[in-house]
């Protein structure tokens, strides 16, 4: 058969519910995304992605959606339904890609999981109101359970409730996993703020995805006469979840009220993350107060007080344009900021810093205010970041680099040349699978081997500048290396190369509870190999300046104190044997436990 002379289409549209189906009994939450098109197998498996609908309670396989079906494809997918297993792997896939593409286009590069495998996603893994992702297994669990029967909100008493059929829940767990390979020593904790970060980052995409539906948003704004701090489904987190375990209303909210002891206080992590959700949606609603006052002006008679009644429809599509770009751009803030992070030991004050960092380099006249306002919602509420002298934004921004140090250039290029080959193939990658997947990177590993020994060559012999302990006392490692090519305010490309390097020092399992003091900086050089940025985490080492080894011996008290905070926190400690006090961290605090101790 000759092949088809017609273009392939880059673009797939499903169809999900936008909140969860208690919320889709509304036909107006019943809603159409498009994600990028590529050939699937039935499951559906991707090159990304592969669903395994496996039902552990029954011990069943079932019936697996093939999306490349032509009856699908015409029709944008199954009809959203809790009915049809086949309709739930379509909406883990459809939104699970949703987000994946989200932190590409914020990044500037393609998001690969290990070692170029699909991500695995089972949506009626067990039986539990809980999800979770498991790095050891490289998967995502979804549960099922039984509404309350005495408080299930606005279910049925007893109906079986879905976490897979969630938006919310999906896109938390994904950002979890995608976190993971980004910065994967941050689900190992070493003070109160590393779980809770991922569990508020979590949140954070899963919230502002939202904003990326036009329907939900008009909806909303006509609903809230464009007051977006009023409580709706936009600003909320998996309702039905919330309300089927008895809990009464959503699981969790972006809204809060201020308060400057609540950081020293809320240790849980799904608490102490809402804190930075609160923080960053706060600055995300002033900045778009700050962009509709003309409009509300000019829809006002100069009052700025909008009248009572049904908004004009036009009104309210210019209020929801202004809402949606305002979002997506504080969601790519948000995800940019990761190539701003240490490697290790982050905390709210390092997140904040990475935010100022990575906008005022793409946007550095900040004409939005959204760095002034982000600033201000992480003051109000007690978050300052470690050493700087003030909350200006030229004392927020890390340190530019100067100790003269370099990264090979021909590595910079090399590596620049290999994200282009890859961005020109990714243009074709709908017909690409994941067998052609894994050859690539087969292929690819070896230069990047190469290069990898080069940067470690080089970072060997200025281990000092880049704020590292002698490798020749500690064990060191290159754990990652990545181009960025992204265009700033001014149009201009703006290429670097972001490298991690990590330290561990292991003491006896009875000082650190099994897990190893970690430090490392995050490396930011420009195409020809300067370096722009060294943002790190020092250990207690001779080898460093006096301020960083002061820095380094600090961060090794914090991490005792926090280990002896722990053991008076758990309960349990009293009756556990001396191995398990010397593995606490170890089985205690992974996201998968924090996860099904807080539901999600």
């Amino acid at each position: 058969m000759r092949a088809s002379s017609y273009p392939f289409p880059t673009r797939r549209s499903l169809k999900i519910f936008a909140f969860d189906p208690m919320l889709g009994r509304v036909p107006l939450h019943r809603i159409t995304i498009d994600v990028t098109h590529e050939q699937l197998r039935p499951g559906p498996m991707g090159s990304r992605l592969t669903i395994l609908d496996y039902d552990g309670v029954r011990g069943r396989y079932y019936e697996p959606v093939n999306l490349d079906d032509p009856a699908l494809l015409l029709q944008d997918g199954l009809d959203p339904t809790e009915a049809d297993p086949r309709f739930h792997q379509q909406m883990v896939y459809a939104v699970a890609m949703k987000v994946i593409e989200n932190f590409e286009v914020a990044l500037g590069r393609r998001i690969h999981f290990y070692r170029r495998k699909p991500l695995l996603l089972l949506p009626h893994a067990f039986a539990g109101a809980n999800a979770y992702y498991s790095s050891r297994r490289q998967a995502i669990l979804f549960g099922y359970f039984s509404a309350d029967a005495a408080k299930p909100g606005s279910n049925i008493p007893g109906q079986n409730v879905f976490s897979c059929l969630s938006q919310d829940i999906i896109a938390h767990e994904v950002t979890h996993a995608i976190v993971d390979r980004l910065r994967r020593f941050f689900k190992w904790p070493t003070n109160p703020d590393m779980l809770a970060f991922h569990e508020g980052f979590a949140d954070i995409v899963a919230i502002f995805q939202h904003f990326s539906f036009p329907e939900i948003l008009n909806h909303a704004i006509q609903e809230t006469h464009g007051d977006l701090r009023r409580p709706t489904p936009l600003i909320e987190l998996a309702a039905q979840f919330g309300q089927a375990t008895g809990k009464g209303e959503a699981l969790r909210t972006a809204l809060d009220r201020p308060d400057a002891a609540a950081s020293n206080n809320i240790l849980e992590p799904h608490q102490r993350g809402s804190i930075l959700v609160a923080a960053v949606f706060d600055g995300f609603f002033t900045t778009f107060q700050s962009r509709i006052q003309d409009l509300l002006r000019l829809a006002s008679g100069g009052t700025g007080r909008l009248p009572e009644g049904y908004l004009h429809p036009d009104l309210v599509n210019r209020l929801a344009q202004e809402a949606r770009a305002t979002a997506q751009a504080v969601l790519r803030m948000c995800i940019r900021a990761f190539d701003y992070l240490p490697p290790v030991d982050v905390t709210f004050g390092d997140y904040l810093r990475a935010l100022v960092t990575a906008d005022y380099e793409l946007n550095p006249d900040d004409r939005s205010g959204l760095r002034r306002n982000m600033v201000e919602a992480f003051r109000v509420r007690g978050i300052y970041p470690h050493g700087v002298r003030s909350l200006a934004e030229d004392s927020l921004l890390w340190e530019r680099f100067d100790a003269g140090a370099t990264c090979p250039d021909y590595v910079i290029s090399e590596l620049n040349n290999r994200l282009l080959s890859e961005a020109a193939s990714s243009s074709r990658s709908s017909t690409r699978d994941q067998v052609a997947e894994e050859k690539l990177g087969r292929r690819e590993e070896k230069t990047l081997n190469y290069l990898a020994r080069e940067l470690r060559k080089k970072a060997w012999e200025s281990f000092d500048k880049l704020d590292l302990a002698s490798p020749h006392t500690v064990r060191t490692n290159l754990v990652s290396m990545h181009p960025v090519f992204r265009i700033g305010q001014d149009g201009q490309l703006l290429v670097e190369t972001v490298i991690q390097f990590v330290q561990e020092r292991r003491r006896s399992k009875s000082s650190y509870g099994g897990v190893a003091m970690r430090g490392g900086s995050t490396v930011i050089a420009q195409a020809d190999g300067r370096i722009r940025y060294v943002i790190s985490k020092p250990l207690d080492s001779t080898d460093l300046r006096p301020e960083k080894a002061r820095e380094g011996k600090e961060r090794e008290m914090r991490f005792e104190s926090f280990l002896r905070d722990f053991d008076c926190t758990d309960a349990c400690q009293i009756w556990r044997d001396e191995r398990y006090h010397q593995e606490r961290l170890v089985r205690g605090l992974t996201l998968a436990m924090v996860d099904r101790r807080g539901a999600g």
